[in-house]
């Protein structure tokens, strides 16, 4: 009985010491016991209906460094603003990950992979990847040819398809050109886009059901761990387990076709090349082992297709909308490009137009609108606030792509603003779609020379437009863990 009542008066301290704001805790909502900020979070995002716009309007009721507390879960900052956010990003201190219930469940029940890991598991992997990925031409323009066959592949494809009408599911097509390129590094095969196996179509589709059905702040089951058992299917858990199973099986599948390689043998792509790693380290001590190998895969794949693919998809979203904006795409490229000749990446500063258009979709779609969450790894200061160790930080990302004092229209889709007095396309250190920091995305380059070709090849031979009738697609997309463009059926017209 005893126990049971100081069981109980310790819960109730710790629920009323929770309560109480620490000293230099950063300003934010106050709360309630137990719960925290988990209603002030609802009655926003009912407002603004995007977790992104409710971040926003935090960092304008109380600053650039908001403090919230979301149930059991560590303390969530939000940092808003681009000094503040180049300072955070830019510091060692912040490069963790959290280990939130589902972000380590989605590992295997421990930070694997490269996504979701830090220290020097992190730095091992990380290096690793990069290393083995260049030696095959991940990020280097020596992959020209493979993009710009998937480019005109896919520009193929989209051409039969609208012979018979309208296109309805086009996202889930760029899906599979955009991965292409990707999976011929990982895996060392290389499919005809439109004929890849269904096996390989079902984990696209799992992937992007997943980013879809998650937000940054981690959810219920990071807030409040327990509720998985009492209500798995209400909470998402169930639906969360099952996908993760499928997904991890496929690339387990996957992984036991490369097994017969040796290691004397040259690896002609990441996974043999990953597994002869496993066999000269031969230590249960060592950060290389298959499981490890199963998450970077898992990563690489996820940051792979969904990012690259809406933003593909956000742009043509962004023309079938603004057509003289498409009108003067289509003009820069013909006057530029012989119809003839295909584009190519020698192409880009001859085409300072096209890239202002991305760069603008870039910065009004928002696709990634916040860093995937950084963890403190030791007790600090940020701004004046005190930051301690475990806690987990967000960097806004949008409220440095929306701010008026710098942008001026921020509202306005207007690529115009990317193109100086001579014509010439200019970048802009305030748009940041890829992040900052160690922590930045470690595929920039291969994204930005995807994305520029595929658009490019596209915009050549096709005029997009929405079917008469049909409503103006929402252009602020669709909330998840990253924005998806808005779901629409498309008209893709021949040019020649």
């Amino acid at each position: 009985m005893w126990f049971v009542i100081l069981c109980f008066v310790i819960v109730l301290i710790k629920i009323l010491f929770d309560y109480s704001r620490p000293i230099n805790f950063p300003p934010g909502p106050r709360g309630l016991p137990f719960i925290g900020n988990i209603l002030d979070i609802i009655r926003l995002i009912n407002e603004t209906k995007y977790y992104s716009d409710t971040w926003c309007r935090l960092a304008e009721k109380y600053g650039s460094v908001v403090g919230l507390r979301l149930g059991l879960d560590q303390p969530l900052i939000i940092v808003s603003g681009k000094s503040a956010v180049t300072e955070m990003l830019n510091r060692s201190e912040f490069d963790g990950r959290p280990s939130g219930f589902l972000y380590k469940y989605r590992c295997g029940g421990m930070q694997q992979g490269i996504l979701f890991t830090d220290t020097d598991v992190w730095h091992s992997q990380r290096r690793f990847a990069l290393k083995t990925l260049k030696q095959f031409g991940f990020g280097k323009n020596s992959m020209e040819h493979i993009l710009q066959h998937d480019a005109i592949a896919l520009t193929n494809i989209i051409i039969e398809l609208t012979k018979d009408g309208t296109v309805k599911n086009i996202r889930s097509i760029i899906s599979a050109a955009v991965l292409s390129n990707l999976w011929l590094l990982i895996d060392g095969t290389k499919f005809d886009i439109g004929m890849e196996n269904s096996n390989l179509k079902e984990a696209i589709n799992i992937v992007q059901d997943i980013v879809k059905s998650s937000n940054v702040s981690g959810g219920i089951i990071n807030q409040f761990p327990f509720l998985r058992h009492l209500f798995p299917n209400l909470t998402g858990f169930s639906a969360f387990v099952e996908r993760q199973k499928r997904i991890n099986n496929f690339f387990m599948e996957v992984i036991a076709k490369h097994k017969w390689k040796k290691i004397n043998e040259e690896g002609t792509n990441f996974i043999d090349v990953y597994l002869q790693e496993i066999q000269k380290k031969n230590s249960s001590h060592s950060f290389f082992n298959e499981n490890q190998l199963l998450y970077i895969i898992k990563d690489l794949f996820s940051a792979g297709v969904d990012t690259t693919n809406s933003t593909i998809g956000f742009i043509i979203a962004f023309l079938v909308v603004h057509q003289d904006v498409q009108s003067k795409v289509y003009d820069e490229i013909s006057r530029v490009i012989d119809k003839d000749i295909y584009p190519s990446l020698s192409d880009k500063d001859r085409l300072p137009y096209l890239k202002a258009v991305i760069a603008e979709v870039s910065r009004l779609a928002n696709i990634g609108p916040t860093s995937i969450p950084h963890r403190a790894v030791k007790d600090s200061t940020f701004l004046g606030f005190e930051i301690k160790k475990n806690y987990t930080l967000l960097a806004n990302f949008k409220s440095i792509h929306m701010d008026k004092e710098h942008w001026g229209d921020p509202e306005i889709f207007r690529p115009e603003r990317f193109i100086n007095e001579k014509g010439d396309f200019i970048n802009d250190s305030w748009l940041m779609p890829f992040g900052l920091g160690r922590r930045k995305c470690l595929g920039e380059t291969l994204a930005k020379n995807t994305v520029f070709l595929f658009v490019a090849c596209m915009l050549q031979r096709l005029h997009f437009m929405l079917p008469s009738n049909h409503p103006p697609p929402c252009l602020q997309g669709i909330d998840g863990f990253v924005i998806a463009p808005p779901m629409m059926d498309i008209i893709a017209v021949q040019r020649f």
